[in-house]
């Protein structure tokens, strides 16, 4: 077997049985692996209607075919129902978790039920087996992940678990794997949390054969070359994600203080990339990838959080906690970073929820008594860690805000709701949107919420010449943030993430952020790499079919066109400063948008669920029969 090691291993938590499946060829030919192969499985694997925090809910780790080989595919998407939004919930991280996963012989792993007491899986080649986790239960990502490599002595060690955020069964906790890779979003570690699973611990020495090695070889280098010559690598490679930071405020994208203002600030200096780049202390690269985002560090001047280190901020931190909610102050982004970290909660999430509650607190619909006397001022750094403690440990108003944005503005009321911005009840906050069209379409129909990784729309976002937008998206307008000449921008970058998902490579490689690897790279690489021959068409073909099955999980579980839209502030309110001032979602040219959008998707314009016609173009039939049986 080349590049798939075509097994799927399946852990049934609540009788402590382990068995092992292959994965077949329908699912490899239809759905690649990573994403695309857990989605399948948990349409399969779920009735609607479940709890998500109930023995009933799956739990799917996945890798991609590329995953250990010489492409950057390092990583992985660990997928459930999810107990933030109650649709279809993933999350998707890096590092050295899927490539280990990947050289001990497994493609995917399926949680079934839940066990009895804390446990954690270790894998070892073809051992398997649940360990008592009782100790570790209580204790942090990075000390149970110490404590695990320290029982059981394996050099290379990879591990994947949870903090307190997910026993506590906070909605916004994470998984997270090397210590501060997070698959951040939708409550995964939840997830884990409601199943008794710790963690899991892997191990490989395998490695993955691949059919051509030497032109996959030769193949890699050219695709390096292409990404290291690509216009936004030395930004990437050198600040990582944190060098969006000043890029997107002069583009008039970041969110002040819950989009009260937009755009750059007067001290954005403070926590602009060169600012921050004097507490890093050397690179991090994922398995396989040559840009090397991420990074170590340390705050090595006076004050409340000198001494801090560790690794892994990214903009996910500094734009939701700097610009969102007005913390300019650059140490406590990394403490705050830390503790996200320790604690297994999605930093990305708890901020842009925290935005929302400093909101709240200005306007007077919350007040020092429902806080437990918390000051929770626009930039009161103090207060925030304060806040996070509480989220996590479900005290007070922080079991309130542990519930998600969304259900907390329903359960305060008080006029909470106008301030919260979401999509499907996935949070979005810390980017104002409003002036990109191809940015809101992408929100208002992403498969787990608003999400920019279901789509992040590069073109728009960083701008191409007319003319290409003209040969790429059918207008020389679909380039410019306030057209609405988007729906063909939009449906190729998801599809572009939505393949960059299945094949689990890093999206930074790809054309989303004008880099080496587009769909045809993919298909070559696919191609050396495992033998099957699957041209571009194919390709988009297998896209289209995992966006399918995760909108018809979506539709089964009663979301419709009402749905596809962006709630709260910025759907509803225009922009108040910056260079797109003024500028709103129009209702009527949105709603044409999202027509043109559901034709090209074949979804049916009333209700926006898949049409059996199309279903069945994508060799969907029994989904087409059991959304006919359900009335949907």
């Amino acid at each position: 077997m080349n590049g798939w090691a075509d097994r799927l291993l399946i852990v049934d938590l609540s009788t402590g049985k382990i068995e092992i499946e292959a994965l077949g060829e329908k699912l490899k030919r239809g759905y690649l692996g990573g994403r695309g192969i857990n989605s399948r499985l948990l349409y399969k694997e779920t009735q609607p209607g479940i709890d998500p925090l109930s023995p009933e809910n799956p739990l799917i780790f996945g890798t991609g075919p590329l995953s250990g080989t010489l492409a950057p595919a390092s990583r992985f998407t660990v997928t459930a129902k999810s107990p933030l939004t109650g649709i279809l919930g993933d999350a998707n991280s890096g590092g050295g978790f899927s490539a280990e996963l990947k050289w001990a012989g497994y493609d995917h792993i399926l949680f079934r039920g839940a066990s009895p007491k804390p446990v954690y899986l270790y894998i070892q080649d073809d051992h398997v087996e649940l360990r008592d986790a009782s100790d570790l239960w209580g204790r942090t990502v990075l000390e149970t992940e110490t404590a695990v490599q320290e029982e059981l002595k394996e050099p290379g060690l990879e591990v994947a678990g949870i903090g307190q955020a997910g026993e506590n069964q906070v909605r916004l906790a994470c998984v997270i794997g090397s210590a501060y890779r997070a698959a951040a979003r939708t409550g995964m570690g939840a997830v884990m949390g409601s199943k008794k699973l710790k963690a899991i611990a892997v191990k490989g020495t395998r490695g993955v054969p691949v059919a051509r090695p030497a032109e996959l070889l030769k193949l890699m280098g050219e695709i390096y070359q292409k990404i290291q010559s690509s216009p936004t690598y030395a930004r990437l490679s050198t600040y990582g994600t944190s060098g969006l930071t000043a890029m997107l405020g002069e583009r008039g994208y970041t969110s002040v203080r819950n989009m009260q203002e937009s755009g750059s600030v007067s001290w954005i200096d403070q926590i602009s990339p060169d600012a921050m780049m004097k507490y890093f202390t050397k690179n991090k690269s994922c398995v396989g990838c040559s840009i090397h985002c991420g990074h170590f560090f340390e705050v090595k001047e006076p004050g409340p959080y000198a001494g801090e280190k560790g690794g892994g901020i990214e903009f996910g931190t500094i734009g939701p906690f700097g610009t969102h909610c007005g913390v300019s102050y650059a140490p406590a982004h990394f403490r705050l970073n830390n503790l996200c970290n320790y604690y297994g909660i999605d930093v990305l999430g708890f901020c842009t929820v925290l935005g929302f509650a400093m909101e709240w607190y200005q306007r007077g619909i919350i007040d020092r008594d429902d806080l437990d006397g918390i000051d929770l001022e626009w930039g009161n750094h103090e207060a925030a860690m304060e806040m996070l403690h509480k989220v996590v440990r479900r005290e007070g108003f922080g079991s309130l805000l542990a519930d998600g944005a969304v259900q907390a503005a329903q359960k305060l009321g008080r006029g909470a709701e106008k301030y919260v911005t979401h999509s499907k009840g996935l949070e979005w906050g810390h980017a104002d949107i409003r002036a990109f069209k191809g940015y809101a379409l992408n929100q208002a129909t992403g498969t787990r919420g608003a999400d920019h990784l279901r789509g992040i729309p590069g073109g728009e976002l960083l701008g191409i010449p007319p003319e290409e937008a003209q040969q790429k998206f059918g207008s020389p307008e679909a380039g410019s943030p306030t057209s609405y000449e988007k729906s063909r921008l939009v449906l190729y970058y998801q599809n572009l993430c939505t393949l960059s998902d299945a094949l689990e490579l890093c999206k930074f490689n790809t054309d989303v952020l004008r880099q080496g690897i587009g769909v045809s790279e993919m298909s070559r690489m696919l191609e050396t790499a495992t033998g099957m021959e699957l041209d571009e068409d194919a390709l988009v073909e297998i896209a289209e079919r995992i966006y399918a099955v995760e909108r018809a999980f979506l539709v089964r579980e009663g979301v419709t066109r009402a749905d596809d839209a962006v709630m709260g502030k910025q759907g509803n309110e225009s922009v108040v400063s910056g260079p797109f001032k003024g500028e709103r979602l129009d209702p009527e040219k949105f709603n044409r948008l999202l027509d043109e959008y559901y034709t090209l998707r074949g979804w049916d314009l009333e209700t926006g669920s898949p049409t059996r016609k199309r279903l069945e173009e994508l060799d969907l039939n029994d989904v087409a029969d059991e959304l006919e049986a359900l009335g949907k």
